[in-house]
């Protein structure tokens, strides 16, 4: 038996108010406004986007198979707390992946596309330069922006979607951006180093050297990787 007109418009209505809730919740997570670990409320949400609870729980079960909620039996949805294996896995992987876009970008890159990282670049510089003159919340703004901007500006002139896509997918566990929010607003020495390798990068692309781009763009991911599970051992982040 085939669903009435009016059943099947109130389930695409349900499945797109379900992904849109989704894509904000996945954003609110991935920009650290819900940290891990944080208890995702129905009522709350429901709440919050003023929806029924049916959407609500559609969403979380799709953020559920990003592996970014967990949800479990009588404890409701979380966002999930990657373990310390998946982060060293994660940057291993991502340090390379990352090299292998700066080696092909350096053959693919447009002038314009260079053109557009020095600009990236500046702008990082720039924010950092800011630092102790604007406040916290607007410095990680900033900064943020910047470094995406290089990062994803890498990706496009590399010009292979597939690749892209993977080290998205990474980012649902651990985004790039962690290390900044978690870390450098106590250490304003590692922002003056990203600075720094960024500039390199640039450079080694600029000069449309592969070995050298892929070689420093590995490094700095794998820095920042070390940088942050020292960190977070620190603070016994896993108990």
């Amino acid at each position: 038996m085939c669903p009435s007109p009016s059943s099947s418009n109130d389930a695409l209505s349900v499945a797109s108010l379900a992904d849109q809730i989704a894509y904000r919740l996945r954003a609110d997570i991935l920009d650290g406004k819900l940290p891990f670990g944080a208890r995702l409320q129905h009522e709350e949400l429901a709440a919050r986007f003023g929806v029924s609870r049916t959407p609500i729980r559609e969403a979380l079960r799709q953020l559920q198979a990003l592996n970014l909620v967990e949800l479990a039996p009588n404890r409701g949805a979380t966002v999930r707390t990657p373990s310390r294996a998946e982060l060293v896995e994660v940057y291993e992987l991502r340090a390379e992946m990352e090299g292998f876009a700066c080696a092909l970008a350096c053959d693919r890159a447009s002038a314009g596309d260079l053109d557009e990282l020095e600009r990236a670049q500046e702008r990082l510089t720039q924010a950092v330069a800011e630092a102790g003159r604007i406040d916290d919340a607007e410095l990680d703004a900033a900064v943020t922006d910047a470094n995406t901007a290089f990062h994803a500006l890498i990706h496009r002139a590399a010009g292979n979607r597939r690749l892209t896509e993977s080290v998205q997918g990474l980012l649902h566990v651990f985004p790039r951006d962690l290390v900044w929010r978690v870390i450098a607003h106590d250490e304003r020495a590692l922002t003056a180093m990203n600075v720094h390798e960024h500039r390199s990068i640039a450079a080694a692309l600029r000069a449309r050297t592969p070995d050298a781009a892929r070689a420093l763009m590995r490094d700095h991911v794998r820095g920042a990787g070390q940088i942050l599970l020292a960190h977070l051992d620190e603070q016994r982040f896993w108990g």
